[in-house]
């Protein structure tokens, strides 16, 4: 079982920290994965400067920025059609090779 560490992230630019307990095999991508909603957060920041959005709707929408790439990458990885699909081929084929 791997070893539990304590980490505190920041999310936000200059805002409070977050502390987490996490598995230590995790600490980098965890770390990555914060890096990844600060760089949205000040890109979306710079996109939309005057829209007077608050805090939480800034990170609302860096949400499903981000839960819509994941889904695109599910989607694409998605083997379970293509698996599908050969099977049906290879039954068709050995069905065509008896008929032979």
């Amino acid at each position: 079982m791997p070893d539990k560490i304590l980490i505190s992230l920041e999310v936000l630019p200059n805002r409070r920290k977050y502390p987490l307990r996490i598995d230590a095999n995790d600490e980098e991508l965890i770390r990555k994965a914060a890096m990844q909603l600060r760089q949205k957060y000040v890109q979306y920041q710079q996109t939309f400067p005057d829209a007077g959005l608050e805090e939480v709707d800034m990170m609302a929408m860096v949400a499903i920025d981000i839960a819509t790439s994941h889904l695109q990458l599910e989607n694409k990885n998605n083997t379970v059609s293509i698996t599908t699909k050969i099977q049906q081929l290879d039954s068709e084929i050995k069905s065509y090779l008896k008929e032979q």
